[in-house]
Parts: C-alpha cells; sequence; structure tokens
C-alpha cells in the first residue's frame, strides 16, 4: 500500500467533520462471506431469479428458505473485520455520522456501529429481522423457527421472510431517501468493498461528489466510477483499514 496515499486519506478524514461510509460485499468477504455474485458466492449455486425472488417466494417459499438456511449459518460463523471497527472507531472519534450498506449482514453494528450516534442505512435489508407478507408483523430472528419446518408461517397464515430485499421488491421505505440526505451533507465519503454496479445504490457517490465531498474508495479491483475518487486505496479492507487508522491517530 502506498504510504504516501494511506497518510493523506488520514490528513482528509481528520480534517473532515462530517463522513458517511458506504459499503458493499467486499468488506465482508474477509469475514468469510462471499460476494453473492462471486464464484464462491450464493448465486453460483441458487439461481437468483427462482430462489431470491419476491414473485417466487409468494408462490413457493420452500426455495428461498433452502438458500436462506446456508446463508445463516455463513453470518452466524461470521466476525467483523478491521474495517467494519474502522468505520466504528471514525463514529467514536466524532468524525463519522450514517452508514450507509448494501449488505444484510449486520456486521457493521456487530463492530459498534450506531452505538455512538451515526445512523446506519441498510439499502438492502437485514437479516436479522422477519416479517410476515399478509399482515406485516415483525419478529426478532429468535422468535421464529427457521431450522425444523420447511418455512415458517404466521399466525395469520401468511409466509414470513427476512425483513431483507428481494428481486422484484422495492427498497425499504425511506432508507434511500435517508442515504441520499446523507450523502448531501457529507464532507467526505468512504466508499468500501463496493463495484458500484448495482442501482441505484451506485449514484450515491455522485451524489456526496455533487454537494462537495471528497471521495475516498477502498476496494481490491477498479471501479466503473474511479473518476470520482479523490483518493484509491486498493487491496483488501481490512489491511487498509488498519493503515489507515494508524495514521489517523498519529495525525489527533
Amino acid at each position: 500500500m502506498n504510504e504516501n496515499l494511506i497518510n493523506k486519506a488520514a490528513e482528509i478524514i481528520v480534517s473532515s467533520n462530517y463522513i458517511v461510509s458506504f459499503s458493499g460485499a467486499g468488506i465482508s468477504t474477509e469475514s468469510g462471506i462471499a460476494d453473492f455474485r462471486g464464484k464462491d458466492g450464493l448465486w453460483s449455486r441458487y439461481d437468483p431469479s427462482i430462489y431470491a425472488s419476491y414473485q417466487y417466494f409468494q408462490r413457493d417459499p420452500s426455495k428461498f428458505w433452502q438458500m436462506h438456511r446456508e446463508l445463516e449459518d455463513i453470518v452466524e460463523d461470521a466476525d467483523p473485520n478491521p474495517a467494519h471497527y474502522g468505520i466504528a472507531e471514525l463514529e467514536k472519534m466524532g468524525k463519522l455520522k450514517a452508514v450507509i450498506t448494501q449488505n444484510i449482514d449486520m456486521l457493521h453494528q456487530r463492530a459498534g456501529s450506531g452505538v455512538h450516534g451515526a445512523k446506519i442505512y441498510e439499502l438492502h435489508g437485514s437479516y436479522g429481522m422477519y416479517e410476515c407478507i399478509n399482515c406485516g408483523e415483525e419478529f426478532d430472528i429468535d422468535e421464529v423457527d427457521t431450522k425444523n419446518v420447511r418455512y415458517p408461517v404466521c399466525e395469520c397464515s401468511g409466509y414470513i421472510k427476512p425483513k431483507v430485499v428481494l428481486f422484484g421488491e422495492s427498497l425499504p421505505y425511506g432508507v434511500l431517501e435517508g442515504a441520499i440526505r446523507e450523502c448531501q451533507k457529507a464532507d467526505c465519503l468512504i466508499m468500501v468493498g463496493s463495484s458500484l454496479l448495482i442501482s441505484p445504490a451506485n449514484f450515491l457517490p455522485s451524489v456526496a461528489k455533487e454537494y462537495g465531498a471528497t471521495i475516498i474508495f477502498i476496494n481490491r479491483e477498479n471501479t466503473i466510477m474511479d473518476e470520482l475518487a479523490d483518493i484509491f486505496l486498493k487491496g483488501k479492507a481490512g489491511d487498509i483499514f488498519t493503515e489507515l487508522m494508524e495514521s489517523v491517530k498519529d495525525l489527533v
């Protein structure tokens, strides 16, 4: 990693007062959660047009739950990595005000994000809450038996699903709008682990840039929006955040 770039990114962070982070699947791959679209991801074993389709779920939820039980085991075995902890540390320092994520794994929360007042915007929902698609009742993850049934059913006979966004569903009400407002207020946006291929979330860095934010990209690969980045730190998110937070702490 280029030490000069790390130091420049640290200087930007220290001089910023309203940092927003935006994370994609790449932040969690180091925690053992493969990118769904990667060669070892869920979509390599489960056709998302069937197993992750809301229309298909409404007809027969059993295939979704077959896939989701595997995802539950993967997520439950995963732990936050230094990138998750680094973002939480920036919040604790009073720098970071909002976490926007495309991930459903709740690793940001487990690392401590949200504890010191930062708002968390889960664009694609969260695996930790369930809901009935018929009556709308919500359940904590521990309230629903998902292991000993083909699929869980509400008392109203409606199908129960995690509060995650399936193909064919809209994003949770108000979440995208809130994320846009945070990007408009940001003086620094840190994008971590996203290919920036998935719409509509991929336009958030453009919003932040339009409103004057300095943009830091942290990613293993180039993205289709590299021109937005004021600094691009290429590599593993956990390794980069380890170095970045050391540099930040040296400056404060």
